[in-house]
């Protein structure tokens, strides 16, 4: 689905219900039929205290002049060095962010990159900038890069989404010629100390959401290490402490629900092969009679905002595969933010 216009508070309501965003396009896994499975994550940035790697890594970037004493901070504090600049700024291009992404894509990645698919990927956004009244946020929640300078020199830059009660991590870029510095690392770490910051003044913005929690993917696992987290069960759209889920997953390694009263076999997907008749979030069966109902009320448009609404039960009327479309359009974006957006087919 591809967004034009979002309010951040609309956007965190989907975030709580699976879905996550690249620039400009939103995306939600089909679970019924995916490869593995993706739970979302997010951590009680207030309560996270920090492991003793990352305490040893933050003593290391002290000693290089990268930040002050970092004993004497907080968790929610860090302070830079003489050698540190960090600039949180709306997310926009510039020549400068393109060729350390262009750098980052080669070494990391061996791809190439473009301009246009990095505007695309890492700069759109379909977000609108909403006033808070934070001195620390004068554009509001919305988009950012932040931007970590050392020397002087860009040496990466975090794509993340202030959002109303959280903190949204998208994208972490960086030059290669820093790797050492374990920016991934100290990146999430710095996005922590924001949430904290942002408390201050604005309490409602408490998590950190780090995207997507994969089970069967290494690369992707480490970030349950930052605790306290939780995963979305996609089933009951609640937030279940980690290491409840995990014996579940061990269980049910392709999909499961965390819920423990919840044991019927077309809830979980024990290997690739299985299939599920429905797919929590996505499936219209989902919604009860009246909620069907309220769903044939949506108004539609035909390839143009700019077209006559259509209503959901007129084009029911046309298909099975429209009134098919109406009623997914219901269950995963929920019908009160579905009844105020305008939707395409």
């Amino acid at each position: 689905m591809e967004a034009a216009r979002l309010l951040c508070s609309d956007y965190e309501q989907m975030i709580n219900r699976g879905w996550r965003r690249s620039g400009s396009f939103l995306y939600l896994t089909d679970h019924s039929t995916s490869c593995c499975s993706y739970y979302p994550i997010r951590t009680h940035a207030l309560t996270h205290q920090p492991r003793k790697t990352e305490r040893r890594l933050l003593r290391r970037w002290h000693r290089m002049e990268l930040l002050k004493d970092p004993a004497s901070d907080s968790p929610g504090k860090l302070t830079c060095g003489k050698r540190l600049r960090i600039v949180l700024e709306p997310a926009a291009f510039s020549e400068e962010k393109f060729l350390v992404f262009e750098r980052y894509q080669k070494s990391v990645h061996d791809d190439d990159a473009t301009r246009p698919g990095f505007r695309n990927f890492l700069c759109d956004s379909p977000l609108v900038y909403e006033q808070i009244g934070n001195r620390e946020l004068p554009h509001g929640l919305g988009s950012y890069h932040q931007c970590y300078y050392v020397d002087g020199r860009l040496a990466a830059v975090g794509v993340i989404d202030i959002l109303p009660s959280c903190i949204s991590s998208v994208y972490l870029f960086y030059d290669p010629e820093y790797s050492a510095l374990s920016l991934g690392t100290f990146s999430s770490l710095r996005e922590i100390a924001l949430v904290h910051q942002l408390h201050q003044t604005t309490e409602s913005i408490r998590f950190y959401y780090m995207g997507y929690y994969i089970p069967s993917c290494p690369k992707m696992t480490y970030k349950g290490q930052w605790r306290p987290a939780e995963l979305l069960d996609l089933v009951s759209l609640k937030w279940i402490p980690i290491d409840s889920c995990l014996e579940r997953i061990r269980k049910h390694p392709v999909f499961c629900t965390f819920d423990p009263y919840v044991s019927s076999l077309n809830m979980v997907r024990d290997a690739i092969s299985d299939k599920l008749d429905w797919m929590p979030v996505l499936s219209p069966s989902t919604l009860s009679e009246n909620e069907r109902k309220k769903a044939m009320d949506l108004t539609f448009h035909i390839g143009s905002p700019r077209s006559p609404e259509i209503a959901g039960s007129m084009l029911s009327l046309v298909s099975k595969e429209l009134q098919q479309a109406v009623l997914q359009t219901a269950a995963s974006l929920g019908l009160e933010l579905a009844s105020r957006a305008i939707l395409l087919l």
